[in-house]
């Protein structure tokens, strides 16, 4: 289960990011770990098809009304663009990735 690695490791990226106060690399890393987690759920579920890239994927997953409305947010906040004066709309891009994996694991075990 590579992508467990993955995720893993970029969720390890975004604390220590965190802890230096590099905000820019903590979303980049918490939207690779969600994107990691959601790439997993489109190789198990092809018919599920967010996206080809991490960002599309995340916009893909906000728009699907089949998911729950915390899920879809945390999406819609990871994937947003920075502000002109470089706020994020997620305030906790650790949370909304863990939001989003979580989903991800219950999709995945739901089925076994």
């Amino acid at each position: 289960m590579a992508w467990i690695d993955d995720v893993e490791r970029e969720l390890d990226r975004a604390r220590a990011a965190k802890t230096a106060g590099n905000d820019g690399q903590v979303r980049t890393s918490a939207r690779r770990a969600a994107g990691y987690a959601l790439t997993e759920l489109q190789r198990r579920f092809p018919d599920r098809k967010y996206g080809v890239d991490f960002v599309r994927q995340l916009r893909g997953l906000m728009e699907d009304r089949g998911v729950a409305e915390e899920v879809r947010g945390a999406a819609e906040r990871l994937q947003a663009r920075l502000s002109a004066d470089f706020a994020s709309a997620s305030t906790n891009p650790l949370e909304d990735a863990r939001v989003i994996i979580a989903f991800v694991h219950q999709e995945l075990h739901r089925t076994l």
